[in-house]
């Protein structure tokens, strides 16, 4: 996936500065440290009481969640207390590319009146840096907003969301976008909850997380996407950047020294790094998650040769199995990992191997295997996990574009998309996977608007049967790409042709109008008609029956009687008198 180029060097230190062992120097007075806690029997409220009675800060609750500030005294105290879990969350980042300007084929539905008008599209993000300066423009001119960070920084240093938001806008200008952002677990799960709470229809998730869970769907942050598709929610899902910086194998040792080697006789897997950038490393190896009896320790080397960082946790069976470190790196050059086996229970496990950095410059590790490269919660099954397609002729899956088959040996991603939203647009220097998701989501919108009745199964149903083939590769999934064209033409949609009223139609009010134009034109994209305003009901009357027939949006099919309209119907149209 290339990731990341679009994340500021403060925003990368903000982020680095959050992390405990670079939170302070070692001579300054221990300061509290941010935890996260999970109640085992789902009591947030005795998570909450525990951390007040031990002088911490409870930040956020959520979902039998809460996110504290405690001492390392009372941090220590509290791993011990049989009620509640110190849970290790993983790592996340923004996933983000180098610029891609292919265009996706929107325009036909656009062009025919579909915008995604009255959807609801969340963009779940790090931050939405300057987004006040694009509405009206590359973001509509009103838009929702919701920061669940601990600060209120809708922003959250990094322009990340705004782009993917941009690029929402650009296939669905008419839906109702939601900017919501936070930085842990918790306060996802609180976002999680607001966006249930406000009805949303789509969500758009170009963030990706580093061994949160096993790799099978399931895990912390899986577990609150879950509480969100069985609401009815639709994720579009980035798949990640990184299958070429990834890699998968049994352990192996020839020589027995105990060093893993990625190939024959090499020992160390190596990654070029720019000085300033976040190193981020991890393995997961093959045991029950939180029951890990194997241990596997890291080496980070710099350009020098020295050790940089070492993560030697201890697994002893109550642990997941993942190892991980992150680092700021202090030099430019080639950073080497090396995997130890410190203990293997039942011999040599499986190991699963990111080293990714922050901003991701998109340069591969010297030995790679892209499968099982998927990010999390691209590996849940309910979500429409989407890929990268490359930007030439040949339309082929890109090379960093992450992929399964998940541990549990499920086929992903479902789709791929073109990155690019045109070289018109602002999201035109916006790529990777973290372009392909929001295009994705922008089509389920326009899907939506044109199948309002249709749940999130039968929305990921439609998508898929508008997937054209790509050409295969070596290394490919074997998804098939979207392709916006194919949309157009399949399903009871607008009919061709010009459709309008004839008669005078008001700002407000009630208007008393002919329709002219193909017959069939569906009553519920009548607002297409009249600029797109708000409207309360639509009659009409059979002159020879004296039947009356109404359209009410949002009403049952047993109250919509008047389903379509043919050429030369009079109509009588209300306005919703409440509407901006």
């Amino acid at each position: 996936m290339r990731p990341l180029a679009g994340i500021s060097l403060a925003a990368v230190l903000l982020f680095a500065a959050s992390l405990p062992f670079l939170a302070a120097s070692p001579h300054a007075e221990a300061a509290p440290t941010r935890v996260e806690l999970v109640a085992r029997d789902g009591d947030a409220d005795l998570a909450a009481r525990l951390v007040l009675s031990l002088g911490g800060t409870v930040e956020v609750s959520s979902g039998g969640r809460v996110q504290a500030l405690l001492s390392p005294e009372a941090l220590e105290e509290l791993a011990e207390h049989p009620d509640v879990d110190v849970d290790r969350p993983g790592l996340f980042v923004p996933l983000q590319v180098v610029p891609a300007t292919t265009l996706i084929g929107a325009d036909r539905w656009n062009a025919a009146g579909f915008t995604g008008y009255g959807v609801k599209v969340a963009i779940l993000d790090a931050g939405f840096s300057g987004y006040e300066s694009r509405l009206g423009s590359s973001l509509p001119g009103h838009v929702v907003t919701r920061s669940f960070r601990r600060d209120g920084d809708i922003e959250g240093g990094t322009e990340h969301g705004r782009r993917a938001a941009e690029v929402v806008h650009s296939v669905a200008p008419g839906a109702d976008l939601y900017l919501v952002n936070f930085t842990t677990v918790t306060e996802l799960s609180a976002a999680v909850d607001y966006l249930i709470d406000q009805d949303v229809d789509i969500v758009s998730f170009s963030l990706g997380y580093i061994h949160n869970g096993p790799g099978d769907g399931t895990g912390a942050v899986n577990q609150i996407v879950n509480r969100s598709t069985a609401a009815g929610q639709t994720w579009a899902v980035a798949s990640g950047n990184w299958a070429q910086q990834h890699w998968v194998g049994e352990f192996s040792d020839d020589d027995g020294d105990t060093i893993h080697q990625f190939a024959p006789g090499v020992e160390m897997n190596q990654h070029q790094f720019s000085a300033g950038d976040l190193i981020t490393v991890s393995v997961r190896w093959d045991e029950p998650w939180g029951g890990a009896c194997s241990d596997y320790d890291i080496e980070l080397f710099g350009p020098s040769g020295a050790l940089v960082r070492a993560a030697r946790g201890v697994q002893n069976c109550d642990d997941d199995p993942v190892e991980s470190l992150q680092v700021l790196a202090t030099q430019t050059g080639l950073y080497g990992v090396r995997i130890i086996e410190a203990h293997a229970e039942d011999g040599p496990r499986t190991l699963d191997v990111m080293m990714v950095g922050t901003p991701d410059r998109g340069n591969p590790l010297s030995v790679f295997r892209p499968q099982g490269s998927l990010s999390e919660p691209a590996d849940n099954p309910a979500v429409i996990t989407v890929g990268a397609l490359t930007i030439s002729a040949t339309r082929t899956e890109a090379g960093y574009s992450s992929r399964g088959p998940t541990t549990d040996g499920r086929f992903k991603p479902n789709l791929l998309s073109p990155t690019g939203a045109g070289n018109s647009s602002p999201a035109a220097s916006f790529g990777g996977t973290s372009a392909a998701a929001p295009h994705v989501a922008g089509a389920l919108a326009l899907l939506k608007e044109a199948f309002p009745s249709a749940d999130s199964n039968r929305l990921a149903s439609l998508l898929q049967t508008r997937a054209v083939g790509v050409t295969a590769t070596a290394d490919s999934s074997g998804a098939r790409r979207l392709d916006m064209g194919s949309l157009f033409g399949v399903g009871p949609l607008i009919p061709d042709g010009d459709a309008r009223l004839i008669g005078d139609v008001p700002e407000s009010g009630i208007a008393f109008v002919e329709y002219a134009g193909p017959d069939g034109f569906p009553s519920r994209f009548t607002h297409t008609l009249v600029d797109f305003r708000a409207i309360r009901s639509v009659f009409s009357v059979d002159p020879d029956t004296d039947l009356w027939t109404a359209y009410s949006p949002g009403r049952p099919s047993w109250v919509n009687t008047l389903s379509s309209y043919e050429d030369g119907q009079e109509l009588f149209i209300f306005f919703d008198p409440f509407a901006p």
